[in-house]
Order: structure tokens, then C-alpha cells, then sequence
């Protein structure tokens, strides 16, 4: 009685370490076949895993550009099963979807000017506030709120005025002058020559500054300078 009891607990003592094996990441989940040895008065055990393939959804968003890239949402993870010798199949671990977002909107690819402008500029209100609200539906100002946007896709972005009828409000912008490094900012802000410009079919956008002085002599300014668009409006 003793010595089957020895042998029943030391087969549950091996599949039970196989579990946690596999639970901890331990193991290679690439590997098919587990011969283990059980010396606890027990005869071999094999055990047989499976690697169960995670899938992929694609989920489309009109309003990232096919330029900008696929974004993971939610990233992908096989699952694990094991069948005993007796052929009972246990799943140790469901896979998890991977979700992949995939930009539809039309590639937006301009070169044109960029110059920089101060909140207390002559024509700005008086508050900082730019013309567009946030996604949140909440107004910034430049003073209060600073230069920089705290975007939930792109993280902390500059602020840039530009034409609203061709780059609406929440649209995100790779901007590269070939002087300083790239940079993302969206357009929160308009202004007249702006929309003067873009009558014309010339791009020209302002990238803001808390005051004039601020904005002059810096290595923003550039006439040349390619802006590509990541995302249109919000």
C-alpha cells in the first residue's frame, strides 16, 4: 500500500512540475515532445505539448495615414497545452490575440515653410489659447498649458498653426527642416497667412512658442522643410 501510494504522488509530483514549468516560462514552447524521467520509484512519463498559435486581427483606422505604419495594440502570445499518457489534454495557457491597427487615410506628403510664433504675437488673443480644442473637447493655452500637447498616441508633441480646411484640428505631422531632428507636432493652431498660403497651394506652418522672443533665432525656421502627415485630425 505504502509503495503505491510513493508511485501515485510522485506521477502527480512530475505533472506538477511540468506545470509550473510551463506557467514560468521556463520551458521552450517550440519544443513538441517531453520525455521525463521520474526516478521517485515511477515508471517514465511523456508528455506531449502543444504550441497553439496566436492569431492576428486588423482593425482599420481612417484617420491614420498608410504612410504612418502598423501600431500593435495588443500584442500577440501562443498558448500551451500538454496531453498525459492516458490521453487527457490539459490547456495550461489560451493564446492571446494580436491586434494590429492599420492606417487607411490617404498619404499626406508636403513640402513647404516653416517659421515660428509667440502666444503674445500681434493678432494672438491675448490668453494663449489656440484655436482648436483638444480631443477631450478642452481649451490650451499657450501660457498656461505650454508649447507641448500630450498626445495618447505620439506621447508629448509641439503645437503647430497651419491651415484648418487642409489640416484639421488634432492633425499629427512628422516635421523634418534638415537642421534640427525630426519632430511630431499637431495642429492645434491657424493664422491668416497660413490660410492665405494654402489658397495658393503652398504649405506654410507655424510652430508655437509662450513668447516672440523666444521664437526668434532658433533653427526652426526653414523653407524647405517636409512635413508628413501621421494622422488627420482626431
Amino acid at each position: 500500500m505504502e509503495i503505491y501510494l510513493l508511485k501515485l504522488i510522485g506521477n502527480w509530483l512530475s505533472v506538477l512540475a511540468i506545470s509550473l514549468v510551463s506557467f514560468l516560462g521556463f520551458d521552450d514552447y517550440h519544443e513538441k515532445v517531453n520525455n521525463v524521467e521520474n526516478t521517485s520509484y515511477t515508471k517514465t512519463v511523456s508528455v506531449v505539448n502543444e504550441v497553439i498559435p496566436y492569431s492576428t486581427e486588423y482593425v482599420y483606422n481612417p484617420s491614420r495615414t498608410v504612410n504612418s505604419g502598423q501600431v500593435i495594440l495588443t500584442p500577440g502570445q501562443d498558448g500551451l497545452s500538454y496531453i498525459y499518457e492516458s490521453g487527457v489534454k490539459k490547456t495550461l495557457r489560451n493564446p492571446v490575440t494580436q491586434v494590429v491597427e492599420v492606417g487607411t487615410a490617404r498619404k499626406g506628403e508636403y513640402k513647404g515653410r516653416l517659421t515660428t510664433y509667440g502666444a503674445d504675437c500681434a493678432g494672438c488673443s491675448k490668453t494663449g489659447t489656440v484655436a482648436c480644442r483638444t480631443k477631450s473637447g478642452q481649451t490650451h493655452s499657450l501660457y498656461r498649458d505650454g508649447i507641448y500637447y500630450q498626445d495618447e498616441d505620439y506621447g508629448s508633441v509641439r503645437i503647430i498653426a497651419a491651415d484648418l480646411g487642409g489640416f484639421p484640428c488634432g492633425t499629427m505631422i512628422l516635421i523634418d527642416n534638415g537642421v534640427v531632428d525630426p519632430f511630431y507636432a499637431v495642429v492645434l493652431d491657424t493664422g491668416g497667412t497660413m490660410r492665405q498660403a494654402y489658397k495658393t497651394g503652398y504649405v506654410w506652418m507655424d510652430l508655437a512658442f509662450v513668447n516672440e522672443g523666444d521664437s526668434k533665432g532658433t533653427k526652426y525656421g526653414s523653407k524647405n522643410t517636409k512635413f508628413s502627415v501621421q494622422r488627420w485630425g482626431w
